[in-house]
């Protein structure tokens, strides 16, 4: 499996771009999957910089609603419309709930700040967009490629962060409720070597999310991570138990990026050596 990074926190090379996202092409067995698109057009931007071919797609799969993994899909949308010959009708991976309205609460201020679907991009989706949704926590894109969600909490030192919220449903004002991240889906492909996961920011918890993966995919081998592992700010009892997890688990593999945080990066690399892989955009690597 290759992955291409077309979209994350960093960058060091010359005349590509870097922005607080994830977009990655994976190409694997025959097919081409683009996992989230950052919260701009920086994808595209970095995908033309590179002479990456984003027409020939098998699907695109959206890891969540958080405007920084779908905010994108707005220039793929302008894209379509005005280009000769691109398939609008390329299947789009998302869970129904990456759709409700979410807000990210100012640590500061207490200000509800909007971070879900830009309207541009959901109105496109919703409209001509192929929408494939998962149900009941489960789906498969082709044979090997799969999506877990509802991923249960078996941690006692994980929990969905308290500054994410909803709007309510029912209310005609802005009502909000706890964000819990249904929405939110792993990809895992099934490669000879073992499971190749991959996660946008692992909301509920990488070793959650892991855990879950070893529960619905029993005896089999995880081979690689390939993450947004949410632990920027986290508590440092948080960091242990995950490094200890982490080097427990004996992946092959550990590539972290975006929301990770940098401090915990490299607290990962200290802990696994050449077994986690430092990555920014424009990197290709061979899992």
């Amino acid at each position: 499996m290759k992955v291409t990074i077309l979209t994350e926190n960093t960058v060091y090379k010359r005349k590509l771009l870097g922005e607080h996202g994830l977009s990655l092409l994976l190409e694997t067995q025959g097919k081409r999957f683009l996992f989230d698109m950052g919260q701009s057009d920086v994808f595209l931007q970095n995908a033309g910089t590179m002479k990456v071919d984003l027409e020939a797609l098998d699907g695109i799969i959206l890891s969540h609603g958080h405007y920084d993994h779908c905010g994108g899909m707005q220039y793929w949308a302008r894209k379509q419309e005005t280009s000769p010959g691109s398939n609008p009708r390329i299947p789009i991976y998302i869970n129904r709930k990456a759709f409700d309205k979410k807000y990210s609460q100012h640590p500061a201020t207490g200000e509800m700040l909007f971070s879900g679907i830009p309207e541009e991009a959901e109105a496109w989706m919703q409209e001509k967009g192929k929408l494939i949704f998962p149900e009941d926590g489960y789906g498969q894109a082709s044979e090997n490629v799969y999506f877990l969600s509802q991923v249960p909490c078996v941690t006692d030192f994980e929990s969905i962060p308290a500054s994410f919220w909803k709007e309510a449903h029912d209310s005609s004002e802005h009502e909000f409720s706890p964000d819990t991240m249904e929405d939110e889906q792993m990809l895992v492909i099934r490669e000879e070597q073992g499971l190749c996961v991959f996660t946008g920011c692992a909301h509920p918890g990488i070793v959650n999310c892991l855990r879950y993966v070893q529960s619905c995919f029993q005896g089999e081998h995880i081979h690689s991570l390939v993450a947004g592992m949410h632990l920027k700010g986290c508590r440092p009892g948080q960091l242990q138990k995950t490094l200890a997890f982490l080097k427990e688990l004996d992946i092959d593999v550990v590539i972290p990026l975006h929301c990770t945080g940098m401090i915990a990066i490299a607290a990962i690399k200290e802990a696994l050596g050449e077994r986690c892989v430092l990555a920014e955009v424009g990197k290709k690597v061979t899992l």
